[in-house]
């Protein structure tokens, strides 16, 4: 495991500090990384798995992607499924896909990992049920971007969730180096404690091209609070549900994958996989088992099919 403790800054940083350097903590660090996550509405952690373990991740991780090229078209079972577009730049694109944890066991297990839960626990308790489990692929040369947005308006519907601004926590775990070439992800701090309600910014999150910058002048934000998140595979970062953030296409020569575990405090939503009962870890069920996530259709859709691309969830 890489040796974290040289590259972490303990001090919180203003809470406009887009041009500055990004704050870091190592695991360890739980009451730290929940206030900078409750003041600035973001934290990273370094090296909270290892390099041998991000190794497992990253296989299993290419195989998801591989197997999306195989199939070629955006498809679901339940609350299982592909993002797979017509890329103008490079043909078929495997974009992202929902829940790869029925598929990879190395997957299935870090979503429930106790290192995990340790990071969660001063933010939202230890019983803990999971909205969100993705992957997103940026392929060198394709077009694929993420439009600012705030998560509050993919956690649908508004009244299965209460206490949404305490309650829910995203995190992304590194696979790969996220640097400013490869299209890191792009947080405002401090943007979660400002107008937490403005409008979606377009039809959805994903989008083609270079991102506008339109949404953060209509909430009072500009360029120069933009603070990019760069970090090295084991590396999570967690950021509110309120915090505005996106991301760029892919300039590098290298991919660029993410896998994103949404989770929220049980007491507070009765949605979701369950990841965590009393502290403890529980595993997924089958994928033919149907559980109310998001979908509401989704004890109509529990075999494999092919979908229109436009009718999945933004997110």
């Amino acid at each position: 495991m890489r040796d974290s403790s040289a590259s972490i800054n303990r001090s919180p940083p203003d809470l406009r500090h887009g041009s500055g350097s990004q704050t870091t903590f190592a695991p360890g660090e739980t009451r730290a990384i929940a206030e900078c996550f409750n003041r600035h509405g973001y934290a990273v952690v370094r090296s909270v798995f290892s390099t041998a373990e991000v190794a497992e991740f990253k296989n299993a991780t290419d195989r998801a992607k591989q197997r999306g090229f195989e199939i070629g078209r955006p498809c679901r079972q339940g609350n299982w499924g592909y993002w797979i577009n017509q890329d103008p730049r490079i043909g078929t694109n495997v974009i992202g896909m929902q829940w790869p944890s029925y598929d990879e066991p190395a997957l299935e297990l870090m979503r429930r990992d106790s290192r995990m839960l340790r990071i969660l626990e001063p933010l939202i308790g230890v019983n803990i049920r999971q909205i969100v489990n993705q992957l997103h692929w940026k392929t060198p040369g394709s077009s694929f971007a993420v439009s600012f947005h705030r998560d509050r308006i993919n956690r649908r519907p508004a009244e299965a969730f209460r206490s949404l601004a305490t309650s829910y926590i995203q995190t992304a775990t590194m696979i790969d180096p996220m640097t400013a070439e490869n299209g890191a992800l792009l947080v405002v701090p401090g943007s979660h404690l400002r107008a937490s309600r403005m409008p979606h910014p377009g039809k959805g999150n994903f989008v083609t091209g270079d991102i506008s910058r339109s949404y953060l002048t209509q909430v009072g934000f500009c360029e120069a609070d933009l603070l990019p998140i760069h970090g090295e595979p084991g590396d999570v970062v967690l950021w509110h549900v309120d915090t505005i953030h996106g991301s760029e296409m892919n300039r590098s020569s290298q991919d660029r994958c993410l896998y994103i575990n949404g989770y929220v405090d049980a007491r507070s939503c009765m949605r979701g996989h369950w990841a965590f009962i009393s502290a403890q870890g529980v595993p997924l069920p089958p994928v033919d088992v149907p559980v109310l996530v998001h979908r509401e259709d989704v004890f109509d859709h529990m075999h494999f099919e092919f979908t229109d691309v436009t009718q999945l969830p933004v997110d």
